[in-house]
């Protein structure tokens, strides 16, 4: 098992947003998140990558408990976040949003993805070196953010809405992409969507939240048969 939840509660001040979520998450698995919006999505992917602490419940990586570690150690044990909205740097151009992430996450003998690595994944950043990346288009900027993700050894990435403010083109290369990228090298992924239809070509799994609780945890063709629009 790459990642474990177990009983996870976790929320805001004094206000819990999330409770008693399990989850689990096979390398090379894509479970999507699913659920209205203030379902607990996002907080369950902020609990995950440290950057807020578990109330209650454990969060377990590749065997090990994570609670305790903070978002700097989750990050070099390989979990990795892409945040909702454009995760770049805009005044730098593509070459040095790169070469910036590059210089922190591309350790060791053997990392997955170098920068040359992501030239040849995503060839339009490539074409787009010298470019500020705040002036690229919505879809190019989000390719790069999904770059600076993976960038060195990535196994576990937690996706936030990565689709919003894309053409429906765009959201079909960029998760083909994606689905290239965790099946060939066997990343996990949570993905966080609300883009039901795509989300749903691509996941292994589907995990549907409501008020902060999983109201659902099964297979796509599973959850089509019982309309997880109605949770929407």
């Amino acid at each position: 098992m790459l990642l474990n939840l177990h009983d996870l509660d976790a929320g805001y001040g004094a206000k819990t947003v999330i409770s008693g979520v399990s989850l689990a998450l096979e390398p090379g698995q894509i479970l999507a998140l699913l659920g209205h919006n203030g379902a607990g999505k996002t907080t369950t992917l902020k609990a995950i990558m440290g950057l807020l602490p578990a109330r209650a419940g454990s969060v377990h990586f590749d065997g090990h408990p994570i609670n305790r570690l903070g978002v700097a150690d989750r990050v070099a044990t390989g979990i990795r976040l892409l945040p909702e909205g454009r995760g770049v740097f805009p005044d730098l151009n593509v070459a040095d949003n790169i070469e910036v992430v590059a210089a922190q996450n591309v350790t060791g003998p053997s990392p997955m993805f170098r920068p040359a690595d992501i030239y040849r994944l995503f060839p339009v950043l490539d074409e787009r070196r010298t470019t500020r990346a705040g002036s690229m288009s919505g879809g190019q900027q989000q390719m790069l953010a999904l770059s600076l993700a993976i960038l060195g050894t990535p196994r576990c990435l937690l996706l936030d809405e990565p689709s919003i403010g894309l053409a429906p083109n765009l959201v079909e290369r960029l998760f083909e992409q994606f689905h290239t990228i965790c099946k060939e090298h066997g990343v996990g992924a949570v993905l966080v969507e609300q883009n039901v239809a795509a989300a749903l070509k691509i996941a292994d799994r589907v995990v549907i939240m409501n008020s902060g609780r999983i109201v659902f945890d099964g297979l796509p063709d599973d959850a089509r048969k019982e309309n997880v629009w109605d949770y929407f």
